[in-house]
């Protein structure tokens, strides 16, 4: 029996919907998580929120218009104690406009505050980059998650089957004398163990169906499948110390915590800029114009411009700028710890990902030959019963052998494929090329 046929056993006993129109495969399963993922939608408000800060601070570098209009009325009222000039009133109004421009000219903090801004945007569009990647490792899992819980349906499903043929032909056996009451309640057992992993094998299928609900926004009928056979070369680089040199360069998370220390040291210098002295630009234009009154009072226009120079010098504050600077430096020394605990870590994830895709290559060997031997036995199972040497109970305790078999077979597979993208991942070189091509060794729709 061939692997082809293997697997067209395992579908037929799922009984799943098998149909080609509706089965949705890699490529389209990454499209729907582009664009309903919330966690990728986050991320990149995210990232949209903090690159705003940049432009905050470049702003704080530019003029400062203001422009202040008003308009009152003036109540005026004069009594005269030495009874010289006779008591009055003026009622007037008066309106006008201040234009103030100011201009930062030497500032070092704002400027110090400019570059970490632009390292904090560097940092946050890498976060962002990673995101997208974790979304293809994200989906990838949900998806050859719903494969894999497919096939322990199948198997346990298979199990149950075959534990109630064996139930009931040792009910008939104990009927007539053959065997004892032990039998049959041994039979009774296996089949309960049986019943309840299909449940909890459903039940896993209907959690990992939800699971790839949560990314993609919808409950696809069916999913594409992996065809017969799969290519299990190495990806790209053989040796692991290229692998490794390539995440270092690579790899996005390194790469943000770099921005992190990087905008952390920024923030160290603008927090020292503040014993710094500033200076700014002012010029300013007011216009008053007043309508006159019998007293006297209003009737006038004024008009003033002023333009001046103020230089700003911090002598002290409470001690409020060295505590900031304190502040700063330990945050600083944080961001590099941080940044070692990365490279340590992606150190760590790109060596664990290369001898996971090593050891998931043997492992898919290892279980394709203990397919192919189970198929055989099965065979040799399948010819007994038609010769009457086994019975039907046998034949279909080697058919749950072989679901078995090809479940943990579909399961090594499953698992090298998810440990390519690992490795991918590992060296910041994951991308939707990567899904493309995977999607080639699945089933046509």
């Amino acid at each position: 029996m061939k692997l082809k046929k293997t697997f067209g056993i395992l579908i037929c006993g799922l009984g799943l919907n098998t149909s080609s129109a509706l089965a949705l495969d890699l490529v389209q399963a990454l499209k729907l998580a582009q664009d309903n993922d919330v966690v990728l939608q986050a991320a990149h408000a995210e990232y949209l929120a903090v690159t705003e800060v940049e432009s905050q601070s470049t702003a704080s570098l530019l003029p400062d218009v203001s422009l202040s209009i008003f308009a009152q009325k003036n109540s005026t009222e004069i009594s005269n104690a030495t009874g010289s000039y006779s008591n009055s009133e003026s009622d007037f109004t008066t309106d006008g406009y201040t234009l103030t421009l100011t201009q930062s000219l030497y500032n070092k903090q704002l400027f110090d505050a400019m570059d970490e801004s632009e390292a904090f945007s560097a940092q946050a569009l890498a976060s962002f980059e990673a995101s997208k990647q974790t979304l293809i490792i994200r989906l990838a899992q949900a998806y050859f998650g719903v494969l894999a819980a497919q096939d322990n349906v199948a198997f346990a499903e298979a199990e149950k089957k075959a534990n109630a043929r064996l139930l009931k032909q040792n009910q008939e056996r104990f009927k007539v004398g053959i065997i004892a009451i032990t039998d049959v309640k041994e039979a009774q057992a296996k089949y309960d163990s049986a019943v309840a992993q299909a449940i909890i094998a459903s039940n896993e299928l209907s959690n990992q169906q939800e699971a790839l609900w949560f990314i993609i926004k919808q409950r696809p009928e069916s999913l594409s499948s992996l065809k017969d056979s799969i290519p299990l070369d190495f990806p790209e680089l053989a040796d692991i110390k290229s692998w490794q040199d390539r995440a270092l360069a690579n790899n996005l998370m390194l790469r943000a915590a770099h921005y992190a220390v990087e905008a952390a040291k920024e923030n160290y210098t603008s927090q020292r800029a503040g014993h710094y002295p500033t200076l700014n630009l002012t010029a300013q234009h007011s216009s008053t114009s007043a309508d006159g009154s019998t007293t006297g009072f209003g009737g006038r226009d004024l008009d003033d411009t002023t333009i001046g120079l103020s230089l700003d010098i911090p002598i002290y504050s409470g001690g409020y700028t060295s505590s900031k600077i304190r502040q700063s430096a330990a945050e600083l020394d944080q961001a590099k710890m941080l940044f070692e605990k990365q490279q340590r870590q992606t150190i760590q994830d790109m060596r664990t990902a290369y001898l996971g895709v090593q050891a998931a290559i043997a492992q898919v060997e290892a279980f394709k030959q203990v397919l192919i031997s189970t198929e055989s036995a099965t065979e040799a199972t399948e010819l007994g019963f038609e010769v009457g040497t086994r019975t039907s109970v046998d034949v279909l305790l080697a058919q749950g052998n072989l679901f078995k078999s090809q479940r943990d077979y579909a399961k090594a597979r499953y698992d090298f494929i998810l440990k390519l993208l690992e490795i991918k991942y590992a060296a910041g070189l994951l991308a939707p090329a990567d899904i493309q091509h995977i999607n080639q060794w699945l089933s046509p729709s």
